[in-house]
């Protein structure tokens, strides 16, 4: 019997680790982005995360040796993830708001909430990680629940 995916949200800050990484092979950014081409993981976004990771890389990398590099990274996301329209939308919860501290981070809920994915890999922790309880690692929302990690602790916990 096959092993069943693993379902996660990647955070921008996940591809903007990988891409600034000055050694890929030992980058868990770069780790996460290979299990994701291999198949190991499976990863769900919306249009408004895909762009928001459009629009960052290609900030980053324009008028760099990177640029190619950031356009082969968006289509391989592209290409190996599920987009889908969530319904729920924490943006207009004012009290999550006002623990997440930035609105434009409420999208990675929305979707980890609509496809009850497993884990939301993150490296933003001022906003999406701080959301987390410390000692379980997760976030409860609506009697749903998300493992917030952090692509060190994705890689070193889940896939070893």
């Amino acid at each position: 019997m096959a092993k069943a995916k693993i379902r996660v949200v990647l955070d921008t800050s996940i591809l903007v680790s990988a891409l600034k990484s000055k050694n890929p092979r030992g980058s868990p950014a770069w780790r996460i982005l290979k299990a994701l081409v291999a198949g190991e993981i499976e990863n769900y976004l919306s249009r408004e995360i895909y762009e928001e990771m459009e629009q960052t890389l290609m900030e980053i990398a324009e008028g760099t040796r990177r640029e190619v590099l950031a356009l082969q990274m968006l289509t391989l996301v592209k290409k190996k993830s599920v987009f889908v329209r969530p319904r729920r939308q924490f943006s207009s919860d004012p009290e999550f708001l006002k623990k997440l501290r930035d609105p434009n981070d409420a999208k990675f809920f929305d979707v980890a909430y609509a496809k009850k994915v497993e884990y939301l890999i993150s490296e933003n922790t001022r906003h999406i990680v701080q959301m987390r309880d410390e000692t379980t690692k997760t976030y409860r929302f609506d009697g749903r629940k998300v493992k917030i990690l952090r692509a060190g602790e994705f890689m070193r916990e889940v896939l070893r």
